[in-house]
């Protein structure tokens, strides 16, 4: 009798838990806290049956089936909800993902999102349920009505993924955005941006001397752009070369920052996994890393605080130097120690990567469709490839990248919204309040209503046939409104001045025996994306230009 009192009693704990606790609000950051309240109370209850059970069974046993009798109550409680009684119940979409994101998870554990959300468009269409509160938006408008200016929605939880640090970037607050955006876009005005340009013209040029010193042997496209765009990226956060492109080699950084982001890959999708991870295991490889990543980030910053007064050469780390002692007397030092720290490794991530993987596919372009390489060397001809202003004018040189950022965007599909008090209104569709809303850029980029030939590589579109584009509001690989990303012009000149020298340098084909399809076949979305392996050779051309 005992014994079916005690399933009784936790089959309604089970219910009481989901309907009274776990159905409201987000626990995503309370993973410790929900562990060690049902240790506590498995511990106390484990002591009352062992205490006072007359039972013939052992309170092992009682509490064995208790606890599977609660688990099954909660999580049938929660899948009867998610499957018949949800906001967005009518939207369609796989049953599976309706009752947990587990099912999305499995489905990317190779980390081709991006792959996996477009088969899910051409199945099941526009609006589609990828979650239990989850709805995915393909429709030419979606990014703007997501980010644009005066939209109600907020960031979700993938952007607690740094916490307790924060930063413009991984904020959720928008008043305390827009505040940490400030030095963001103080540092890189016009005025700073002048200063910058020099500079990374000058990376450039190291970039195309260290592809001579190949003479024409087999190069991995990959790697080199890797030392440019951490090279770059360190230039412009610390004011400092880390001279991977002059030895040609990698760094712990690197390895670290890349098995971070293919831990990231599969899970960022439901980033409670990842929170699991940095509070249970600490210690396992690639989480690991991202510790290694953050403690790394950290160290420099410190390093430039110590040397801030004898630089005289502008980078980012000083702007954010300066919030961070200006916050003296308004925040308490662990907050500003978490700001800084925060600032610091999303600078490195997001200026590390974004420009890699666009360079990389660029090249890809090029050597597929060499014409297009052969029209930016006439664009070229009377042009200073180190003068940004001058390539920012040129048609072809700009369609390339544009195109190349419309059919790979540097997130492949990005993080998700969370719909406003009033909910969502696209087209005649309400999404409900309170909904995790996302809107995969890899695909609306291919939208067959926004784009016309949305496959194929066509640059001409971008200046001289203007009908290819019928909705110019899907192309937003930097994202719009207030969330724009505040190294977009940043991240132009970067892709335009790399491009320009190289193609005015060398000749570029794919390296014998090389498959072109591994690029695609072994991309990777991971936060950013990763492109598979790319091997080109470079051949010098008469007349090189230099920076």
């Amino acid at each position: 009798m005992i014994m079916i009192i005690l399933i009784l009693y936790s089959l309604l704990a089970g219910l009481i838990a989901h309907t009274g606790v776990f159905i409201h609000g987000e626990w995503h950051l309370k993973a410790r806290k929900i562990v060690a309240a049902h240790l506590i109370l498995g511990a106390a209850a484990y002591l009352l049956l062992d205490n006072f059970s007359n039972s013939p069974y052992g309170s092992g046993y009682q509490m064995a089936v208790s606890f599977i009798s609660y688990f099954v109550s909660l999580f049938t409680s929660m899948t009867v909800y998610r499957l018949l009684f949800h906001a967005i119940v009518s939207f369609p979409g796989p049953k599976l993902a309706a009752v947990t994101k587990l099912w999305h998870v499995f489905h990317i554990t190779d980390s081709r999102n991006f792959i996996f959300m477009d088969k899910i468009y051409e199945k099941y269409g526009t609006f589609v349920r990828t979650g239990p509160n989850e709805i995915t938006i393909f429709h030419p408008a979606a990014i703007q009505l997501l980010d644009g200016w005066n939209n109600k929605n907020t960031k979700d939880t993938w952007y607690d993924i740094m916490q307790p640090r924060s930063s413009a970037i991984f904020t959720r607050d928008e008043n305390d955005h827009r505040e940490r955006r400030k030095p963001w876009v103080k540092s890189l005005a016009t005025k700073p941006m002048d200063s910058l340009r020099p500079r990374l013209a000058g990376l450039a040029q190291t970039l195309s001397e260290c592809i001579s010193k190949y003479d024409g042997e087999p190069i991995v496209v990959n790697d080199i752009m890797t030392w440019f765009s951490f090279d770059a990226m360190w230039e412009v956060v610390f004011g400092q070369d880390f001279n991977l492109m002059k030895t040609r080699g990698g760094h712990p950084i690197i390895r670290h920052r890349d098995n971070a982001f293919a831990l990231l890959g599969p899970v960022y999708v439901a980033d409670w996994i990842a929170h699991l991870g940095f509070d249970f295991v600490p210690f396992y490889g690639k989480v690991r890393d991202w510790f290694h990543m953050v403690a790394f980030c950290d160290e420099h910053m410190k390093m430039c605080i110590t040397t801030k007064e004898k630089h005289d050469r502008h980078h980012l780390a000083s702007w954010f130097i300066d919030e961070y002692r200006n916050l003296k007397g308004k925040w308490d030092p662990e907050a500003r120690e978490r700001l800084l720290s925060g600032t610091a490794v999303s600078a490195v991530l997001a200026g590390s990567d974004t420009t890699r993987a666009s360079l990389i596919v660029t090249w890809w372009y090029l050597c597929k469709y060499t014409e297009h390489a052969n029209k930016i060397r006439s664009e070229l001809i009377d042009a200073d490839v180190a003068d940004a202003n001058v390539l920012a004018r040129l048609p072809h040189l700009n369609g390339v990248i544009n195109e190349t950022l419309r059919l790979v965007p540097p997130a492949l599909t990005g993080a998700g919204r969370i719909t406003g008090p009033s909910g969502l209104l696209v087209d005649d569709v309400l999404i409900p309040p309170n909904t995790r809303v996302t809107a995969p850029k890899y695909t609306i980029h291919r939208l067959e209503a926004a784009f016309q030939y949305p496959d194929e590589f066509i640059p001409e579109r971008w200046y001289s046939r203007p009908e290819l584009i019928r909705d110019k509001r899907a192309f937003a690989p930097f994202s719009v409104g207030s969330r724009q990303c505040v190294g977009k012009g940043l991240a132009y000149v970067e892709l335009r001045m790399v491009t320009a020298i190289l193609a005015k340098n060398y000749n570029v084909r794919f390296a014998p025996g090389y498959n072109p399809d591994s690029m695609w076949r072994e991309m990777r979305d991971q936060v950013t994306a990763q492109p598979g392996p790319l091997v080109c050779i470079f051949e010098a051309r008469e007349g090189r230009a230099s920076c």
